[in-house]
Order: structure tokens, then C-alpha cells, then sequence
């Protein structure tokens, strides 16, 4: 019996041994996965954490806390990021085309050669953002906060920028043509090389513009309130 007992323990231990040290080598293993999380994260705290390469695509991440968060190149379309703290946030690359983003705090965010086609960034704050190469064909940015913000390059072709602050922002060779710029300020902002195609100033003001020379301004119009740096015409919309 005795003898009996003493075989049963050592098999267990023996099997316990060779359970952990399947344990370990599973854990010393590389998991090729693919994160993603589709479902309701509103509110949630994701500060600095890395969502590189994630699909976050049809979410709901409205007023979740993103200051910092990595982001590059992640997946989100549609997804509703409305509300959300963002400050600093690096989402280069990130493709958020038809996203909801009205109200985000997008401070200093790294926006660079981000896809957001259709976004909705109605009352978000962009100051100090950088949205060189940003694809923004057809985007909402009305009553948006962009003072300062990077633009070169970036294409907001039909976007709606009615009542948007571009104090500041350097836009060269960035593309307007068809868009919206009523009541914008664009006051103090860099235009060299920028395209202004066919797109309405009515009650702009683009006092101390600089760099318009250089910019096109084919089709483009005005109001008898527009304020426009010394030298510059356009006609009237009406």
C-alpha cells in the first residue's frame, strides 16, 4: 500500500514538473495576434497605452482618455471618439475616416498622413496639432479650434470649416479647393503654395495673411465683411 502511494506522488510530481515547464515554454513564445476591440469603452482610462496597429473600427470610445495613447496606424473607422482627451496623442498614420471626433481635445496631437475623409471634428480643439499630409477630403471642422496647427500639405478639398479658428497655422501647399471657410479666422496664417479653389471667405478674416501671393485663389469669393490683407481681391459670393 505503502508502495502504491509513494508511486502515485511521484507521478504527480512528475506531471506537475512537466505542466510548469509546458507553462514556461508556451509563455517564452511569440503570439502573433491581432488586437482589436470593437465593442463600448466610453469613459475608459487608456492614457499612454500603446494601440499601435489596432482595429478599433465601428467602437464606441466616446470621452475616453487618450492623452498620449500610441496610435499609429490604427484602424478606426466610423468609430465614435467623441469627447475624447487626446492631448499629445500620436496618431500618425491612424485612419479615422467618418469617425465622430466633435469635441475631442486633440492638443499637440501628431496627426501626421492621417486618414479622416468625412470626419466629424465639429467643436474639437486641434491647437498646436500636426496634420501635415492629412487626408481630410469632405471632413466637419466647424466652430474647430486649429490655431498654430501644422497643415502643409493636408487636403480638406470640400471640407466644412464655417467658424473654425486657423489663426496661426502654417498651410503651405495645402488644399482647400470647394471648401467652406465662412466666418474662419485666418488671421497671422501661412498660405504660400496653398489652394483656395472656388472656396467661399464669407465673413472671413484673413487679416496678416501671409504667403497668399503664392496661393491660388481661382473661384474663390467674398463678402463686403471679409477682411482681407492689403493687395488681396476677391469677388462677392452673392
Amino acid at each position: 500500500m505503502i508502495r502504491v502511494l509513494f508511486s502515485l506522488a511521484a507521478l504527480a510530481t512528475v506531471t506537475s514538473f512537466e505542466a510548469s515547464a509546458q507553462e514556461r515554454n508556451q509563455q517564452s513564445q511569440p503570439v502573433a495576434w491581432a488586437p482589436s476591440y470593437v465593442g463600448s469603452c466610453s469613459g475608459c482610462n487608456l492614457s499612454g497605452r500603446n494601440l499601435t496597429g489596432w482595429t478599433l473600427s465601428g467602437a464606441n470610445y466616446r470621452e475616453a482618455n487618450l492623452e498620449y495613447a500610441f496610435m499609429r496606424g490604427t484602424q478606426a473607422r466610423e468609430t465614435n471618439f467623441e469627447g475624447i482627451i487626446a492631448t499629445g496623442a500620436d496618431m500618425r498614420a491612424a485612419v479615422l475616416t467618418s469617425a465622430k471626433l466633435s469635441g475631442a481635445n486633440l492638443v499637440n496631437a501628431r496627426m501626421q498622413s492621417v486618414q479622416a475623409s468625412g470626419a466629424e471634428f465639429k467643436q474639437s480643439v486641434l491647437v498646436g496639432t500636426n496634420l501635415q499630409r492629412a487626408m481630410l477630403v469632405g471632413a466637419n471642422f466647424a466652430a474647430a479650434n486649429l490655431a498654430t496647427a501644422s497643415l502643409e500639405g493636408a487636403d480638406f478639398s470640400g471640407a466644412n470649416l464655417t467658424g473654425a479658428d486657423l489663426s496661426g497655422t502654417i498651410m503651405m501647399s495645402a488644399i482647400f479647393n470647394g471648401a467652406n471657410l465662412s466666418q474662419t479666422k485666418l488671421d497671422a496664417a501661412n498660405a504660400q503654395g496653398a489652394s483656395f479653389k472656388d472656396v467661399r471667405f464669407v465673413d472671413a478674416n484673413l487679416t496678416g495673411l501671409t504667403g497668399w501671393h503664392d496661393a491660388d485663389f481661382d473661384g474663390a469669393c467674398a463678402s463686403q465683411r471679409t477682411l482681407l490683407p492689403r493687395g488681396l481681391t476677391l469677388p462677392d459670393c452673392e
